[in-house]
């Protein structure tokens, strides 16, 4: 069942692997079966990758999330307790995002757009970039068609030595716009490795800002900016100042407010 799911590329091959699936286990007749290939828009990644998910399944996020907070937070802790390490995970992710400011992962190639990805995105996320990159090798190019500026080519990926996965990727130079079957970018926000082999034979060094996502950013602007830390306390800029200063101000305006009928 993975491989019918997650390596079905198209709706036509996740069909043609569903229907194997079905006469190597039996299961033609199997009601629940039936009835879950009925709703595989629902849950069959292809159906979904043109919706953009940020490359999350269903528990990745929150399972993420329960693993950094665990490293400081039992079920046995006080609130007392709680708070001071609550305390703490601000101070250890400061510390984390200081270390992705400063420091670089090696590219794994010579391609300029990869140094373009290095120099933007997190460590975390330039390493989901960087496997597209290594993996962009073991391709086969073919152009299709073109016609002004707009070029249509097939990717070929070997998947056994007489078997190979097809891909049709778009590329147009005016725009400055690549798509690849795939939708990876569509549905994760990171250029596929069918895309960067086009961008390469195209002799393209630098991609659209379309292709690099603030979200991932080093430099993404923070929601927390004015939740007080004892870490951060004495790094407070002016304007996160001047918003305490007015959230005590409108507190008195509503304690005051509240008691006129």
């Amino acid at each position: 069942m993975n491989h019918v799911v997650w390596n079905s590329h198209t709706k036509e091959s996740f069909d043609r692997n569903w229907n194997d699936f079905l006469l190597k286990y039996g299961l033609v007749d199997n009601k629940w079966i039936s009835d879950l290939y009925e709703d595989r828009h629902i849950w069959v990644l292809i159906y979904l990758d043109h919706h953009f998910w940020a490359g999350m399944r269903s528990t990745e996020s929150s399972g993420s999330m329960h693993s950094f907070f665990n490293k400081f937070i039992t079920r046995n802790n006080s609130l007392i307790q709680f708070l001071k390490q609550y305390d703490n995970c601000l101070r250890s992710r400061e510390k984390i995002n200081h270390k992705i400011v400063v420091y670089h992962i090696p590219c794994a190639t010579k391609s300029s757009i990869e140094a373009q990805f290095q120099h933007v995105y997190t460590h975390k996320k330039f390493r989901e970039v960087q496997t597209q990159f290594r993996g962009k090798v073991n391709y086969i190019t073919r152009l299709t068609n073109s016609a002004l500026g707009y070029s249509v080519y097939e990717v070929r990926e070997q998947v056994f030595s007489s078997i190979f996965n097809k891909f049709a990727v778009t590329y147009e130079s005016v725009a400055d716009q690549v798509k690849c079957q795939c939708l990876l970018f569509e549905s994760r926000g990171i250029l596929c490795r069918h895309a960067l082999s086009i961008l390469s034979f195209e002799r393209v060094t630098q991609v659209s800002p379309r292709y690099i996502l603030e979200r991932w950013s080093k430099k993404v602007k923070k929601r927390h900016t004015h939740i007080r830390s004892s870490h951060n306390e004495p790094l407070l800029e002016p304007r996160s100042k001047r918003f305490d200063k007015f959230v005590f101000c409108s507190q008195n305006i509503c304690k005051f407010a509240s008691k006129i009928q």
